[in-house]
C-alpha cells in the first residue's frame, strides 16, 4: 500500500528502516517546542494519508477496513532520560495534519532529543470494526486466566 505524505518542514525526512528487515520506520525531528517545564513536543514535518487507491484494493481490502500509522519510542530512548507521553500514538487515516510527538525530559541530567535525531519508529496498523458480544461464560484454554507471571519464570 502506498502512503501519501506531505513535508509540512523543508527539513522533513521520509520514514526509514536502517535494516530492510526492521519492522518499525524511524522518524526525524524537525522541530521542537518546549510546552511545559522538561516537557517537550517534537514536530516531525510530515503529514500522512493512508487511503488506498482503487487498484490497491485487492481481496483483502474491505469498506470497512481502517488504517493508521502508530508511533512508539525508539528502544534508544533509555539514552535519553525521556519518556513518550502517550507511549504509543496513533494517527487515524482522517488526520492530515502533522505529526508531532510530545516528551518528559524525567532525567534532565541525560541529554534530550534535539532536532535532526531520530526520535520515534512508526508502523502501519489496519483493523476492522468488530462488535463486541456480551455472554455469560467464555471457552476454556490451556492458559485460561493465568495473568502477570503466570509462567512462572
Amino acid at each position: 500500500m502506498k502512503v501519501k505524505i506531505k513535508k509540512t518542514n523543508p527539513n522533513a525526512v521520509v520514514p526509514f528502516k536502517t535494516y530492510d528487515r526492521d519492522f518499525c520506520y524511524d522518524c526525524v525531528a524537525t522541530s521542537c517546542e518546549e510546552v511545559a517545564p522538561n516537557v517537550y513536543k517534537y514536530g516531525i514535518g510530515l503529514a500522512f494519508e493512508m487511503t488506498p487507491s482503487e487498484h490497491e484494493k485487492g481481496w483483502e481490502w474491505r469498506e470497512e477496513s481502517r488504517f493508521a500509522l502508530d508511533f512508539r519510542p525508539r528502544s534508544s530512548v533509555w539514552k535519553t532520560g525521556m519518556i513518550l507521553s502517550n507511549c504509543v500514538g496513533t494517527v487515524d487515516e482522517l488526520f492530515r495534519g502533522e505529526v508531532s510527538a510530545v516528551f518528559y525530559h524525567v532525567m534532565p541530567n541525560m541529554p534530550k532529543y534535539e532536532i535532526g535525531d531520530k526520535i520515534i519508529q512508526c508502523m502501519f496498523a489496519m483493523n476492522e470494526t468488530i462488535e463486541f458480544e456480551v455472554v455469560d461464560e467464555l471457552s476454556q484454554t490451556e492458559r485460561g486466566n493465568g495473568s502477570y507471571g503466570s509462567t512462572g519464570k
